[in-house]
């Protein structure tokens, strides 16, 4: 499962996700935006490993997707693209 897309401001996000028994076993999140500091990616992938893949896609799964992204991402700065981005383009992915 696979989306990607270039954001408002023509940053490129693209979203893989690997299911597992109806869950998201694991998630990958690349693109040319900006991530300081960068390791923080990894708590953005992990924050969305287990989400139910039926409920990010029911109405309001994109919110909640976007809600557990901006808990992972802290106080940590992510240029270019917003937690709201990538949990659009997560529910994408997983459509």
């Amino acid at each position: 499962m696979r989306a990607e897309e270039k954001v408002k401001g023509g940053k490129l996000i693209c979203i893989e996700v690997v299911p597992k028994d109806g869950k998201v076993a694991k998630a990958r999140i690349t693109g040319d935006f900006f991530l300081h500091p960068e390791d923080t990616i990894d708590s953005l992938e992990r924050s969305l490993e287990g989400v139910d893949l039926e409920r990010a896609r029911l109405p309001g799964g994109e919110s909640e997707m976007a809600a557990r992204l901006k808990t992972a991402l802290g106080s940590s700065q992510l240029i270019g693209a917003s937690p709201e981005d990538l949990a659009r383009l997560f529910r994408k992915a997983v459509s």
